[in-house]
């Protein structure tokens, strides 16, 4: 591979990254990918489920616990402290290492489980829901980061992609109760066979199989570890306040906003949200501490659009997860009818994420992959905003899925593009951020979202003649009460009046969405492709111990070349001087 200077003297433009990506060599250890990909699959695949699988069971256990006033933080509980701690496990994992925190977010997530399972009150239930998401959040997140430490640059698509489906159909940490497909029909057949409580149960056996797997099989590099101490006394403590804590408020003022978005609490918290938020950015500027999300991720052109995107693919993603499933709802299918009817949406995701992940390991290109796929989701966003109440159930199924040939690509291959365009040291905390503006952005597109659809169909309900009669009560229990009756209302002509308000209404959540989409598109015409390949030291033979001693030695002998030469110290030989084991992918 020729190094940067020797691109520059030959008068040819270094290719992005060429400064430093020469200097790179990735040790990677001795593993069988294919078992420890079972565990890490099946991590994630429980903490995703998990946030939908009490759907059916929900009206069980508020009928045997009480609390109903309670109801929607079941739910939000885990959404909130999976978000919150979201930029924190990067850090963590990069000063404790990536086993110690994969294992204690397995470990607090069972414990949840557990807890959840055992609990005599709602109260008690909600805490622990919490517990459940603080693991959750952290297992998603050290499975992206152990799989960069795994698996060579070039073949992360192939791999992730199956990880990106694992998303795709269990859906996210975030997503609202009814709207998976699994979830809902396994919570069902729990509740009305066995008991609620194996809801919850049932993660610890299938959890602690997944545990010991990855206990046994997975291999990672020794971390280099350094004195507590020094390491909490580096920490930027300040940033991570600001964005824990702003995280927190905004989230909870998203959750009173399901309520009204007047209300004085709401408007608190949401202020005071983004000032923590914003103070957070600006004290990672100038912090001399270990930056939570380091300002050079911003400083990139590639990395800052690539991290803008997440935001605003997750907006898109997570209201069509939460509002499409209404859209079913509203016209007559039941909860477990619209997870049916969402098939097609959530299986074109799980196959666009693994067919992306391939193209993108076969050819190194991801721009291609990105510009595609947002071109096809913004097709698929406005197809969708032409749905009413009375289309027919080819568009109902057609329109969402040619959005689905969009979304799916992009939940492995932008986090890959961002890995390629910062060096490995930073790979860590640059998956953090990627997974927590991911988080943000889809509380505030399902906020947003119940915004738009409260303020549009308060009108168009007020609007229609005789309504009284079928439907009371203010615009926000109109949307949390079962909608589903609404297609047996009697009078024809109501009837069609209040579900073309109900649909027209969410329409308009696509017709944000394309916007947005379309916006995301030209942002990533700025995007530049890093090369994917990168110097490989592969542990076989010797540890990986011996594998780092190596390449000091190795950096120290050419260092003294160099200077013995009068020559720059950039590595324009590296090839010559790695051993056998070295690679290029």
């Amino acid at each position: 591979m020729a190094s940067a200077t020797q691109t520059e003297n030959s008068g040819r433009k270094a290719p992005p990254g060429a400064s430093w990506q020469d200097q790179e060599e990735l040790v990677l250890p001795k593993n069988r990918l294919g078992i420890v990909f079972v565990g890490l699959m099946c991590s994630v695949f429980l903490a995703a489920l998990d946030q939908t699988i009490v759907a059916t069971a929900l009206p069980t256990i508020v009928a045997q616990l009480g609390g109903g006033s309670q109801y929607s933080w079941v739910g939000s509980a885990y959404m909130l402290s999976a978000g919150a701690f979201g930029p924190l496990y990067g850090k963590l994992s990069n000063m404790f290492g990536r086993k110690p925190i994969l294992y204690t977010s397995i470990c607090t997530f069972l414990l949840g489980s557990a807890l959840c399972g055992a609990a005599q009150s709602m109260i008690w239930l909600i805490v622990a829901r919490a517990v459940q998401g603080i693991g959750g959040g952290g297992i998603i997140q050290l499975v992206i980061i152990t799989i960069s430490d795994i698996v060579p640059l070039k073949d992360r698509g192939r791999y992730g992609g199956f990880v990106g489906a694992t998303f795709g159909v269990a859906r996210q940490v975030f997503v609202p109760l009814d709207t998976s497909v699994i979830g809902p029909l396994l919570g069902g057949a729990l509740t009305e066979h066995v008991s609620w409580r194996w809801c919850f149960f049932i993660n610890l056996p299938t959890g602690g199989v997944s545990a010991v797997i990855l206990f046994i099989f997975l291999n990672l590099n020794p971390h280099q570890s350094r004195p507590i101490r020094e390491q909490i006394a580096e920490l930027d403590f300040v940033g991570l306040f600001s964005f824990v804590g702003g995280v927190v408020c905004l989230l909870l003022g998203f959750q009173f906003s399901q309520t009204s978005w007047s209300d004085a609490k709401t408007i608190a918290l949401l202020v005071v949200g983004c000032t923590l938020l914003v103070l957070g950015g600006v004290n990672e500027v100038f912090t001399t501490r270990s930056a939570i999300v380091p300002a050079r991720l911003f400083k990139t052109r590639t990395t800052a659009v690539l991290l803008v995107s997440a935001f605003l693919h997750a907006i898109t993603f997570f209201t069509a997860t939460y509002y499409l499933p209404l859209y079913y709802q509203v016209l007559g299918a039941s909860a477990t009818g619209a997870g049916i009817r969402m098939i097609p949406f959530s299986l074109g995701t799980a196959i666009m994420s693994i067919v992306a992940g391939v193209i993108n390991s076969r050819t190194g290109k991801s721009r291609p992959i990105i510009w595609s796929a947002y071109a096809m989701m913004t097709l698929g966003w406005g197809l969708m905003t032409m749905l009413d109440y009375n289309s027919n159930n080819a568009e109902k199924e057609l329109y969402p899925f040619v959005a689905t040939l969009g979304v799916g690509c992009l939940f492995q291959v932008p986090i890959i593009a961002l890995q390629a365009a910062m060096p490995m040291k930073d790979m860590a905390t640059a998956s953090s951020a990627f997974m927590f503006l991911r988080t943000v952005g889809g509380a505030v597109g399902i906020s947003v979202g119940e915004a738009i659809i409260s303020s549009l169909l308060s009108k168009k309900i007020a609007s229609i003649p005789g309504i009284s009669s079928y439907v009371s009560g203010s615009t926000a229990a109109l949307l949390n009460d079962d909608v589903s009756y609404l297609h047996l209302i009697p009078d024809v002509t109501v009837r069609n009046a209040i579900l073309h308000a109900y649909s027209r209404s969410i329409s308009a959540i696509w017709i944000m969405n394309t916007p947005i989409s379309g916006a995301a598109l030209i942002l990533m015409l700025f995007l530049r492709e890093y090369s994917m390949t990168r110097k490989l030291v592969r542990s076989e033979g010797r540890s990986p111990n011996d594998a780092e001693t190596a390449t000091i030695a190795e950096e120290a002998e050419y260092k003294t070349e160099g200077e013995g030469h009068g020559a720059d110290l950039t590595r324009t030989n590296s090839i010559a001087l790695v051993p056998k084991e070295v690679q290029a992918t």
